[in-house]
């Protein structure tokens, strides 16, 4: 009897497993359209050689974060929601270095719509994250992720020490 327990117990946690973690990750990629993006940056790069800007180089960190952002938005509609980004960029922001846009509509405007934003053409901008996210209709939703060079801190003048550390240190 209890093994016909611990063996539905099995199961079900089984289950929730699937429905909770596995559904919701394979549905994400089969909503991503990843040869678009790496065309709408390569249109981009066309037209900042064409003006003498460096080119964008894609980061991978960015672009699992325009990823998640792009499917984010086609499935819950939600533009607040959804920028999660590792804690490695955690000193970038309220700092100017890094910019997103959301773009959404047909898939073949948008090349053109990425190139009406006047920030995507300003040379400062060096690293990028895209993330291109569609369903069964010709309606895609574009996330980008804009990131500057990031500044060198200066170094801390004050490092919250314990107390014994202050103590042998004297500072």
């Amino acid at each position: 009897m209890s093994f016909i327990l611990l063996f539905g117990l099995l199961l079900a946690v089984s289950v929730y497993w699937c429905v909770t973690q596995i559904m919701p990750e394979r549905r994400k990629s089969s909503l991503l359209r990843p040869g678009l993006a790496e065309g709408l940056v390569n249109r981009l790069n066309e037209k900042r050689r064409s003006m003498g800007l460096p080119l964008l180089e894609l980061d991978e960190d960015l672009m699992d974060v325009a990823e998640n952002k792009a499917s984010h938005q086609l499935v819950t509609g939600r533009s607040e929601e959804g920028w999660e980004y590792p804690d490695e960029y955690a000193e970038l922001f309220g700092r100017s270095l890094l910019m997103e846009t959301l773009l959404s509509g047909p898939s073949s405007i948008m090349a053109d719509r990425l190139l009406k934003q006047r920030d995507v053409l300003d040379g400062e901008w060096i690293r990028c994250g895209i993330g291109v996210a569609g369903g069964t209709s010709s309606s895609v939703v574009v996330a980008m992720i804009l990131c500057r060079e990031p500044w060198d801190l200066a170094p801390e003048t004050s490092h919250h020490r314990s107390l014994l550390a202050r103590l042998v240190i004297g500072r």
